[in-house]
C-alpha cells in the first residue's frame, strides 16, 4: 500500500513539474521558435523571413507544458515593405523543448 502512495505521489509531482516546467525560460522559448524558423525557411529561394519592418518575436507567455510565442513575419518578394504582407503565428514550445505549429 506505501509504494502505491510513493508512487502516486511521485506522479502528481513530476505532472507539476511538467505543467510548470521551469526550465524552459522566456527566452530560451523565442530563441527556439526564431531559431527553428530561420532553419526551416533557410532552403527555399523566396521563403519566409523576419528581415521586414517590425517583424520578430512579437509576445510570448507561459502556458500549462510550455510556452506560446508570436512571431509575425513576411514571405515571398514584397512590393514595399508594409504590414498588410506580414504574417502572423502563435507558435508552441512544449517542456521538451520541441516547437509546434510551424
Amino acid at each position: 500500500m506505501n509504494k502505491i502512495i510513493l508512487f502516486a505521489v511521485i506522479l502528481i509531482v513530476l505532472f507539476g513539474l511538467f505543467t510548470w516546467s521551469p526550465w524552459i525560460s522566456k527566452s530560451y522559448a523565442e530563441n527556439r521558435v526564431v531559431s527553428t524558423f530561420e532553419e526551416i525557411q533557410k532552403e527555399i529561394i523566396d521563403g519566409c523571413g523576419f528581415n521586414c519592418s517590425g517583424c520578430g518575436v512579437k509576445e510570448s507567455h507561459k502556458a500549462l507544458f510550455g510556452y506560446y510565442v508570436t512571431i509575425e513575419y513576411a514571405c515571398g518578394l514584397l512590393p514595399w515593405d508594409s504590414p498588410e504582407f506580414h504574417q502572423v503565428s502563435e507558435i508552441f514550445v512544449s517542456f521538451l523543448g520541441t516547437v509546434h505549429g510551424l
